[in-house]
């Protein structure tokens, strides 16, 4: 797909694709929340909400790598910062913070690196596994809006 302003220039930004963006600005918009200004090679600007990556350490005039997450029909480009701890694809271990056990639903609450708290669905045939040790191997399929996407992987510490 061609999306216009964003397909000419020194690169062309694709979907799935990671690039390095430099932090141009911290700014207040009328919604009340904080967004990062990011400048792309071609000196287009981006927005990406501050909020949910507080705890990277960001701060203007640093380059950073990102994902194009998504880019909509309206030509938003929708931006993923590298997280500074965890890699899609990549198994870590998780401290379990809690485990829920209703009707069928079994999940816990773990904690990543940075303090955030994620649900996990757990598979039946290793739920009297997960408590050992109260940690919990996991795969981080994806990071979203600075969280760990998370499944539980079938060989628990």
């Amino acid at each position: 797909m061609h999306y216009p302003g964003y397909d000419t220039g020194k690169i062309k930004l694709t979907e799935g694709e990671w690039f390095t963006f430099r932090i141009h600005n911290l700014l207040q918009l009328q919604d009340n929340e904080w967004y990062y200004i990011l400048e792309d090679i071609n000196g287009l600007k981006h927005f990406m909400p501050a909020g949910y990556y507080e705890s990277y350490g960001l701060k203007t005039g640093d380059e950073i790598l990102c994902k194009v997450d998504r880019i909509n029909c309206t030509g938003r480009v929708f931006l993923e910062p590298q997280h500074p701890e965890y890699k899609a694809g990549e198994v870590y271990n998780f401290t379990i913070e809690e485990t829920t056990n209703i009707d069928t639903e079994n999940a816990v609450t773990v904690k990543d690196i940075l303090g955030n708290s994620i649900e996990v669905q757990l598979f039946d045939d290793i739920n009297s596994g997960v408590r050992y040790e109260n940690q919990v191997r996991c795969l981080v399929k994806s990071i979203k809006k600075g969280k760990p996407v998370l499944e539980i992987c079938r060989d628990i510490i």
